[in-house]
């Protein structure tokens, strides 16, 4: 996952130093409001272990469906709202599947727009994420916390038109809940997921 990380990072400075360079690139027509669409992969970053056991137990990463909707404030800085269908994680104890659990997040997020008077739109931001527990089937757990947690953003978009656009968008959690176990009592389980999302943007 580190991995994946650096490499979008470093692909992501590589488009802004060719978007800053190339100043006769055509200029862009700025609209106020944008939807984003697309397919996102959850990957959390999970560690913890079953108390008075000392199984470890990690989430699986899965895929799920995310939209973005947000609105310029300035032509450098917008604020969107983001949420997904609530993906189902599989949970591992010790190497085995001992269940799922179902966990949705709604993200409230702020946007800097380091390059956006071109094709190319690329852009910083962070903000705050809640997130909501739906289900389980791990036996033994009776529910999951929900629960705030901060988020980071990072993203760049490929403008087709003035109104289309293409984009890929990482968002990174930092949230750890307690899992409620009938037996062992509640304990902390660290998730810290990350969220890398390719779709279509429209502006008007």
């Amino acid at each position: 996952m580190k991995k994946l990380l650096a490499a979008l990072a470093v692909s992501t400075a590589c488009i802004a130093t060719q978007a800053i360079a190339a100043d006769d690139g055509p200029v862009m027509m700025q609209k106020d409001w944008f939807i984003k669409v697309g397919g996102t992969y959850v990957a959390p970053d999970s560690a913890g272990t079953l108390p008075f056991v000392g199984f470890p137990v990690t989430v699986g990463n899965t895929f799920t469906g995310s939209a973005e909707a947000g609105r310029f404030l300035n032509d450098r800085f917008s604020l969107s709202l983001s949420a997904g269908l609530p993906p189902t994680h599989d949970i591992l104890v010790a190497g085995s599947k001992a269940g799922t659990v179902t966990l949705g997040a709604f993200a409230l997020d702020g946007q800097f727009h380091v390059v956006n008077d071109s094709p190319i739109d690329l852009y910083v931001g962070g903000g705050l994420a809640y997130n909501v527990y739906f289900s389980n089937t791990v036996p033994g757990v009776s529910s999951v916390d929900s629960g705030f947690a901060p988020v980071l953003q990072a993203g760049v978009e490929y403008k087709i038109s003035d109104s289309v656009g293409l984009f890929a968008d990482v968002k990174k959690e930092f949230f750890t809940t307690t899992v409620h176990h009938i037996k062992l009592g509640p304990y902390q389980e660290r998730l810290d997921p990350l969220a890398v999302t390719v779709g279509l943007a429209l502006h008007f």
